[in-house]
């Protein structure tokens, strides 16, 4: 299924789905990072070294340390909610309920907090301060049963952790309204999934989200080990993770299961979530000489000197034409619309005019890092050897 395809499905389906997750598939969630901290040790945990056992604060792609920032980038993005992940929540409460009561009052009741956690810390004083701050959803990751009972022989123990699981989450429906089981797809591993599955459903859990397993910097060796392969050699997934997702969808929905079991493959988190997001960041963070992709990437032209005089020309035109652009005189770089810069720059070399600069266009992210993704040259300037010599 090519995204548009899945774009088109997730669409008609929607409102099925929990909140969190509509609001998420169109690029409406910030995704506010509370801490690096936990302790469950998950062998396919996917979060990278800068965050990974760090008591650090993203609010999506920017490391914030306020609350002031993370308000700021939820309007740059026209956030309509917030995803709060790590890490483990838990593990920094008085945190969690912070942001949490401070979104809430700055944009109102209606602005849709979903937390991921693990049953591990959860407690009654816990999610009662949860629910005193105004948290809409919670999302359980019964990590004990994809690491410590993973693997044959351990079905008594499975069994047993599913009846601390029910309890655990019989507790959450107590204080929270909506709550979510969310899980990896491990590859052959449908059966214990689908026990899972039909366990809560039991206890009146309405919604199972599967994630597709994923390799990443951190956990690749792990996983290598234990025998995972990659699927492909042009994407991070990992060989049986989907086809045994989409076994377990088929049975729940063959049965007529009041179960929604969704499952979110990585194509969706890349190519449909993420750019609906970086669309809405695009628009509002984008320049006036600056193009918009449909990818929500930003493009530009750049023209890079030594000395301003040497771009004297290129900015006379520039003027003259009455066209945006901006210098930066820490980078000796003038920054200006993509087609006008290869437009000029193709006029020039008809003139066989002498560069004294260079010249590109220039794709990045409209994050407040600005990755650069891709860079296409259009001119490279030609030094003298007597220039050389001066450097």
């Amino acid at each position: 299924m090519d995204i548009e395809e899945l774009e088109n499905t997730l669409l008609k389906n929607i409102n099925n789905l929990p909140l969190g997750c509509q609001q998420c598939i169109k690029g409406e969630k910030l995704v506010l990072f509370i801490t690096g901290v936990c302790d469950e040790n998950c062998y396919y945990c996917p979060i990278s070294e800068k965050r990974k056992g760090k008591d650090v604060i993203y609010a999506n792609e920017r490391k914030i340390t306020s609350i002031e920032e993370c308000i700021e980038e939820c309007m740059l993005c026209e956030s309509r909610g917030a995803g709060i992940t790590g890490g483990n929540p838990l593990l920094r409460l008085d945190r969690t309920c912070e942001y949490i009561k401070a979104l809430k009052s700055r944009f109102g009741k209606s602005f849709h907090i979903h937390l991921y956690t693990t049953p591990t810390y959860i407690d009654e004083d816990k999610l009662r301060a949860l629910k005193e701050t105004g948290l809409d959803e919670i999302r359980i990751h019964p990590t004990k049963y994809f690491n410590e009972y993973y693997g044959e022989g351990k079905e008594e123990k499975r069994r047993e952790y599913l009846k601390y699981l029910v309890n655990t989450l019989k507790l959450c429906m107590k204080y929270i309204k909506d709550v979510v089981v969310e899980i990896p797809s491990i590859p052959n591993y449908e059966r214990e999934i689908i026990q899972l599955g039909e366990t809560i459903e039991r206890a009146g859990v309405r919604f199972l989200n599967i994630n597709q397993l994923e390799y990443s910097e951190t956990n690749y060796q792990a996983l290598k080990s234990m025998g995972f392969v990659e699927k492909n050699d042009y994407s991070s997934e990992v060989l049986g993770s989907e086809e045994t997702a989409k076994k377990v969808v088929e049975y729940f929905r063959s049965k007529g299961s009041n179960l929604m079991v969704h499952y979110c493959p990585s194509v969706l988190k890349d190519g449909i979530q993420m750019k609906n997001r970086l669309l809405k960041r695009a628009k509002n963070i984008a320049k006036d000489y600056e193009v918009i992709t449909e990818e929500g990437l930003l493009i530009r032209g750049v023209v890079s000197f030594r000395n301003l005089r040497d771009v004297k020309d290129l900015l006379e035109i520039l003027e003259y034409n009455e066209e945006p652009y901006e210098i930066d005189l820490d980078r000796k770089n003038i920054y200006l619309n993509p087609y006008v810069l290869e437009e000029i720059v193709e006029i020039l070399e008809e003139r066989r005019y002498r560069f004294k600069f260079s010249a590109y266009i220039s794709e990045r992210y409209p994050t407040v890092d600005g990755l650069e993704v891709e860079r296409i040259p259009l001119v490279v300037e030609r030094r003298s050897l007597k220039d050389i010599r001066r450097t």
